[in-house]
């Protein structure tokens, strides 16, 4: 049979069906785990129906979850469709006068919209005008969103062509979803990892490390299969780790028995390369390939043929994670991104030429470097070992971070300022043992910047002067030049970033103002540039904004020769008149040096510092914290010890509960026998918190001391020995403690030597439901376990041994079969240890089967393990 003939289950799913599930996964009345539920439930069935085809099959889910999670989509080039050129499209398609108000409605639909999406807002206009009913399947949907990508590559049919026929073979409901998955947002409030798991429990694992659908697809498609190691491939792009950001005034907060190292955070793109036997690829952060760029070999690309000969010898492979930089050729310096430049389109003619700067390294000759260290992955340290011997720097094209270990938080703060001196964007802190989690951001490494910090960073006073149609929320906000008499009002940038509350404040008060610059154009004294806005205001009657960036970058788009850049409002400035703004002198001198991006950052002070002693010197002693006297929790009265379960044991409360206040939970900790202290240090034996304030939450997240809930102190027996903690008695477990524990309780915190109560067995229960990611056992291990809990014979998974095809048979008996713990194949399944014929099977079906490598048994076996809840000897029941 060709290629052409085999069928493709997903292909040929009706997209209405499609659009039933998405609606049900949008109902913002279910919980997640019901929705949860509704998309497994979803995949089974569909896997059950393609394991019924007869034909020469393919039964990837791929055709389905690539539309499910359009915002990865890897194969397909970009549409550059968004909601603004998408009106416009249907407005051409249907002819409509485009200042109709419909076509108003969707070309300007954020003023409009009343908190609608643009996708209900077209659904609104047009569900009226496309058919009915419609039969467009899976496969006609992806191929029509191939054709829009190919049309932007210039390729034929037209946009307009496409969007007609769509408009002609798509019902309403239809293209709502249809549009949604163009913009590549579902809007379903369902997070990757549940998708994922409900596709399988290990396919966002396997997404992370490789970035690629189809390949999760070709690996989980039989549903109930594990792939024997969960780690990168060369040539699949891995989802990189994360920075969790981290203030400078905030270094405490780093547990103290760490060790840090401090890098440049470099302002270019990540990437990675990957290469094997010289043939090299190109990933972007979001798993794009750049290698049609930089150069598939030494022969080609603008950095590739740069590479050759600067790596050793005994290099075989790799994966590099860094930051791909553009690097001036006459000044033989590092440019930022917010120069007028985009490093992965440089030609050989431009300023500047990419050079990559690599910090980390994935894979090493064939061998996979990331994960925890039960998947073989290694800590930073070792891997910087292999990376610092993989390659020599060749200035301009690649080159290693530079590392400093740090030994107090001076050297932190030290490192900033330095960073602000020169002009960079920040600095980066990583824990040296750290293993590299793909897509995680909060496994040990950080990032300082100063605009994280108050006081660190220079604060604008802007007034506010127009606005567009097209960004509701957004203001253009200007400084002011009062050199010439008049003052003049120059337009510096656009700035959001102001809650709703702050935002309908804000704009009931400006209302009366606004002028309409179709009707009323703005005078000369507000200078735009090449600004247009929609609607201006006069200063006299504006309102003045505090504005925060992070740097200045050259424009000649706006009033003044430098715009800001990543700007948010921090603060609208009622109290602060308009003509006491920022003026176009100060602005000017900020930006005196000339150069293409200025920074708004200020040097930090030690004393800005809450706390100097992150890491404490090694010859340096520390003395124990202690609390004023008159900052203690005071005890009125004497307490009588009469019990010994906290005997000699030092507990710190982190907070109180609306029970209990401080002092009872003081006076619960002497009764028996135990000591309160303020602070937590290295000799405290746990904490104690009730209400979840900012800190306790804090310390839960970090896990850097074991902390109980107050119910579990207040509920605390008498005894006359000490007690002991388990895991479910634990908000927060270190890892120190969490290892002494695994001693005497298994993951889920049931005791290994003593027997369960039926609390202690809910609360398990509890756990293991909401537990992420949800355990997952494979069908040998599900074998085991049947043995030793119910020995020769599981009444309700009796067929779980079983990998059954039943191709003629009744749909009911696969159902049945399911239930009792049977697995699902196609008749080519490689798996298969049964196959079903009934009576009414043609004997050509039958000698197809007998081809196989499966015991062929009639249906009557089946009624039999049925009627007798048992796994029935196939003896009698074999057919020759």
């Amino acid at each position: 049979m060709s290629s052409s003939e085999i069928v493709v289950p997903a292909n040929q799913v009706l997209f209405e069906e499609f659009c039933t599930l998405l609606d049900s996964l949008y109902d913002k009345k279910k919980t997640k785990r019901e929705k949860f539920r509704i998309l497994s439930n979803y995949v089974d069935d569909f896997r059950l129906k393609a394991a019924h085809i007869r034909q020469e099959k393919n039964s990837t889910f791929y055709p389905i979850l690539r539309l499910l999670l359009p915002a990865l989509e890897r194969e397909r080039s970009s549409y550059n469709l968004k909601e603004a050129r998408l009106g416009a499209l249907f407005v051409n398609t249907l002819a409509w006068n485009k200042n109709s108000p419909n076509s108003q409605k969707l070309l300007n639909y954020r003023s409009n919209s009343h908190h609608k999406d643009f996708a209900t807002v077209a659904y609104d206009l047009l569900k009226d005008r496309v058919c009915k009913s419609s039969s467009l399947t899976i496969g006609n949907v992806n191929d029509i969103l191939d054709q829009i990508a190919n049309a932007e590559a210039g390729k034929s049919p037209t946009l307009e062509e496409i969007f007609t026929y769509i408009l002609n073979k798509i019902n309403g409901r239809q293209l709502k979803w249809f549009i949604r998955i163009i913009l590549k947002d579902l809007k379903l409030n369902m997070g990757l990892k549940r998708i994922f798991a409900a596709f399988h429990p290990d396919a966002k694992i396997y997404y992370d490390n490789c970035s690629d659908l189809s390949k999760v697809c070709a690996n989980f498609d039989g549903g109930n299969t594990r792939p024997s190691e969960i780690g990168v491939e060369i040539f699949y792009a891995v989802s990189p780790m994360l920075l969790e950001q981290l203030k400078i005034t905030k270094l405490s907060d780093l547990p103290p028995t760490k060790t840090y190292m401090i890098e440049e955070k470099f302002d270019g793109e990540r990437f990675q390369i990957h290469m094997e036997n010289n043939i090299f690829e190109y990933f972007s952060r979001k798993g794009h390939k750049y290698s049609h760029n930089f150069g598939e070999s030494y022969e080609s690309g603008s950095l590739t043929p740069l590479l050759k000969d600067c790596f050793a010898p005994t290099v075989k492979s790799f994966i590099l994670d860094g930051e791909m930089m553009g690097w001036h050729k006459e000044q033989e310096a590092f440019g930022s991104k917010g120069m007028k430049y985009d490093v992965k389109t440089l030609k050989d003619k431009s300023q500047y030429q990419p050079s990559f700067c690599a910090y980390d390294i994935l894979y090493y000759n064939g061998k996979s470097l990331v994960g925890p260290s039960e998947m073989g992955g290694l800590p930073l340290i070792k891997r910087l070992e292999i990376l610092d011997n993989l390659f020599r720097d060749v200035p301009g094209v690649i080159s290693h971070s530079q590392r400093q270990v740090v030994k107090d938080n001076s050297d932190i703060v030290d490192a900033l300022n330095k960073s602000i001196e020169d002009n960079k964007e920040g600095i980066t802190v990583k824990d040296i043992e750290s293993y590299y989690i793909a897509n995680r951001r909060d496994a040990g490494w950080y990032k300082i910047k100063p605009e994280y910090t108050e006081d660190a960073i220079e604060d604008l006073d802007l007034v506010i002067i127009g606005k567009t149609l097209r960004h509701p929320k957004s203001f253009y906000v200007a400084c002011v030049d009062n050199t010439g008499g008049a003052p003049r009002w120059l337009c510096v940038c656009g700035v959001t970033g102001l809650g709703r509350e702050a935002r309908g404040a804000l704009c009931e008060r400006l209302a009366p103002h606004w002028r309409r610059a179709a009707a009323d154009p703005p005078p000369p004294c507000l200078h735009f540039n090449k600004q247009k806005p929609d609607f201006w205001l006069p200063p006299e009657h504006s309102v003045v904004l505090q504005v925060r960036a992070s740097e200045l970058v050259c424009s000649n788009s706006y009033g003044t020769p430098y715009t800001l850049r990543f700007q948010r409002i921090i603060k609208v400035r009622y109290d602060k008149p308009v003509n006491d703004i920022m003026t176009l002198q100060q602005f000017e001198k900020i930006v005196s040096c000339n150069k293409e991006v200025v920074k708004l950052s200020k040097k930090i002070n030690q004393e800005q510092i809450d706390n100097v002693s992150m890491i404490p010197r090694k010859k340096r002693v520390s003395k124990p914290l202690k609390v004023a006297e008159q900052f203690r929790t005071q005890i009125s009265g004497e307490v009588t010890v009469k019990s010994q379960a906290l005997l000699g044991r030092k507990i710190c409360i982190l907070s109180d509960d609306v029970d209990c206040d401080k002092a009872e939970l003081v006076k619960i900790i002497k009764s028996h026998g135990g000591k309160h202290e303020e602070n937590y240090g290295a000799d405290t034996w746990c904490c104690v918190a009730g209400r979840l304030i900012d800190h306790v939450r804090f310390l839960i997240n970090k896990k850097i001391v074991n902390i109980v809930s107050t119910s579990w102190l207040r509920s605390l027996p008498e005894s006359d020995a000490l007690c002991s903690l388990s895991p479910l008695d634990m908000l927060a477990i270190t890892k120190e403690m969490r290892l002494k524990m695994s001693l005497d309780y298994d993951y889920f915190g049931d005791s290994y030597k003593n027997p369960i109560e039926v609390d202690t067995l809910k609360k398990c229960f509890d756990k293991m439901d909401s537990d992420e990611p949800k355990v997952y056992l494979t069908t040998q291990e599900k074998i085991k376990l049947d043995k030793e809990l119910f020995e020769e014979n599981n009444p309700f998974s009796y067929l779980r041994p079983c990998f059954l095809s039943l191709p003629w048979s009744n749909r009911i008996y696969a159902i049945r079969a399911q239930m009792y713990g049977a697995t699902i194949c196609d008749l080519d399944s490689g798996n298969v240890t049964h196959v079903v014929v009934p009576k009414s099977a043609s004997s050509r079906d039958k000698e197809e089967a007998k081809k196989l490598n499966a015991l062929l048994v009639s249906e009557e076996w089946l009624d039999a393990c049925f009627a007798e809840g048992r796994l029935t000897s196939e003896a009698s029941f074999v057919l020759s």
